[in-house]
């Protein structure tokens, strides 16, 4: 299935009037490996966005309790 593929990408690539080399480079492109490298750097940045927001969030809670002890002393006075 990925030859079909990459036939079907060169194809239109030629349609394109891509340079030579460009065009090589289409034939040689390993579809599945180019698509794991992808999803595995996608998987990346978004788990780092993640402990990115995480760290806002814990961050933005201590200086609120830092700010305002009343609420917590509230919260857990129950």
């Amino acid at each position: 299935m990925s030859l079909l593929f990459v036939n079907l990408i060169t194809e239109e690539a030629l349609d394109m009037k891509l340079s030579k080399k460009q065009e090589e480079k289409l034939k040689n492109l390993d579809i599945i490996k180019a698509t794991q490298q992808a999803r595995e750097e996608s998987n990346r940045l978004l788990n780092d966005q993640g402990f990115a927001v995480l760290s806002v969030a814990v961050s933005h809670f201590i200086a609120d309790i830092a700010q305002h002890p009343e609420k917590l002393i509230k919260e857990f006075a129950h």
